[in-house]
């Protein structure tokens, strides 16, 4: 029973950390997820800057909806934007 578990655990671990980990002489270690956050943050500045463009100019009034507005804005100008070069 313990081997059985050592034997599907270690592997499963190894995997985990050689596929989410990469190593770069400038940067040093960094997480694959790490582009990920920081485009999440730049994403959620865009929404920010749009939904307070929106209630500026009053297209819509209510705070939730202009939000809701934003960031289908912003996806569908990120959609757009992966067509062109």
């Amino acid at each position: 029973m313990r081997i059985a578990f050592l034997l599907t655990f270690l592997p499963t671990i190894l995997i985990l950390l050689t596929g989410s980990c990469s190593y770069s002489s400038s940067r040093g270690w960094s997480f694959s997820d790490s582009e990920s956050v920081s485009e999440q943050k730049e994403r959620d500045r865009l929404v920010g800057r749009k939904t307070t463009r929106i209630l500026e100019v009053g297209r819509i009034k209510e705070p939730v909806k202009a939000r809701k507005e934003a960031r289908r804005e912003v996806a569908e100008e990120e959609f757009f934007r992966s067509f062109r070069p």
